[in-house]
């Protein structure tokens, strides 16, 4: 697990520094205050070696088109001459991992590869006004077991097609837990083939006492709630879905990482309460490290009645991120300062 993190230069944020986290972390702050992009640079170091997470990052903000153009878009106010840098500290003298991420360039070649045959306002001025082009990011990524040796991949474009070199596996594992994923069906067969089904469907009944049980049948997973047939769990509303999307993701995600941004989403603030009693107990039970943000107070709340005065301050820590123009800081909340904050009516928005 991580027990300290640094973003530099990525998306709006500067320079963020987190030094204590614990296994379940809430980041919260205004609008715009760089929590989303606090929680991609986690994914991405996570998953350093895999040059494709910074485009299924996009993806998961809406934009599932890749373009030249978005390229420079990941670093600070579009400045690719200075790179991206993400850091984390292990507990246990595990050591520092570091990701360096920084632009793919190319130059532009003629059709005929005689820049001096192309009238200037084409390719040859191109080539040789503009200089190199940024096609695509670069990542080096250090750390355990050979902090000595980085390991570099590379993500970019060949005409239309994406193309990726270098990507390899991880030991540690992690998962960004976005609203419909593609693979649920695929976590639900492993928690089948695990015999976990029967921890899932208790989570489930806190929100909808009536599933008895869950079934996979081809791509859906199914819900018997003693009606005639079974019914889609999609269609069972956006709580259960979430429910389910985020046990899941930490069942089969043990001895990893999972993030879930904006936490609250889709979900009333009565069930929020049963949602971080579930976290805080799989957190601990299966070793899996949370880092998630919210916009919500009741979700602050929730958050703070499930983590006990044994548990808040050592595993579950709550951090403002603060931004003031190009000035970010994460402030640690302890449990009396956050009660204090609660009571007087604390503004997260």
């Amino acid at each position: 697990m991580f027990k300290s993190i640094r973003v530099r230069n990525f998306r709006a944020i500067t320079d963020l520094k987190i030094d204590h986290v614990g296994r379940v972390n809430l980041f919260v702050g205004h609008n715009a205050s760089g929590k989303t992009t606090l929680l991609e640079s986690i994914f991405f170091l996570i998953g350093a070696t895999n040059p494709k997470l910074p485009v299924n990052a996009n993806t998961f903000r809406g934009l599932p088109w890749v373009s030249k153009a978005l390229w420079r878009t990941y670093f600070h106010n579009m400045n690719a001459d200075v790179p991206i840098e993400i850091f984390a500290d292990e507990f246990e003298g595990g050591g520092q991992q570091r990701l360096l991420i920084r632009p793919r360039e190319e130059r532009f070649t003629p059709p005929n590869g005689d820049a001096s045959s192309m009238p200037s306002t084409s390719w040859a001025r191109m080539a040789s006004e503009d200089g190199p082009q940024i096609n695509g990011l670069r990542l080096e990524y250090s750390g355990p077991p050979d902090p000595g040796t980085p390991a570099v991949s590379q993500i970019y474009m060949k005409g239309e097609e994406i193309m990726v070199e270098g990507m390899k596996e991880r030991p540690i594992r992690g998962t960004f837990v976005i609203p419909l994923p593609l693979d649920l069906a695929n976590r639900f067969s492993e928690i089948q083939r695990r015999k976990q089904v029967a921890e899932v469907v208790a989570l489930l009944k806190e929100i909808e006492p009536a599933i008895e049980d869950l079934r996979l049948a081809g791509t859906q997973i199914w819900a018997d709630i003693g009606a005639p047939e079974m019914m889609p769990v999609n269609l069972m509303g956006g709580g259960a879905t979430k429910f389910l999307n985020v046990a899941l993701s930490m069942l089969d995600f043990q001895n990893g990482f999972v993030l879930i941004d904006e936490i609250e989403n889709g979900l009333h603030h009565s069930a929020q309460r049963k949602l971080w009693d579930a976290i805080f107990n799989w957190a601990q039970k299966l070793n899996v490290q949370v880092f998630a943000s919210t916009h919500s107070m009741e979700c602050i709340t929730a958050f703070t009645d499930c983590a006990t005065s044994g548990l808040f301050g050592a595993d579950a820590m709550l951090f403002w991120i603060e931004r003031k123009g190009d000035d970010f800081r994460a402030v640690e909340y302890t449990r009396e300062l956050l009660a204090e904050s609660l009571e007087s009516e604390w503004e997260v928005r």
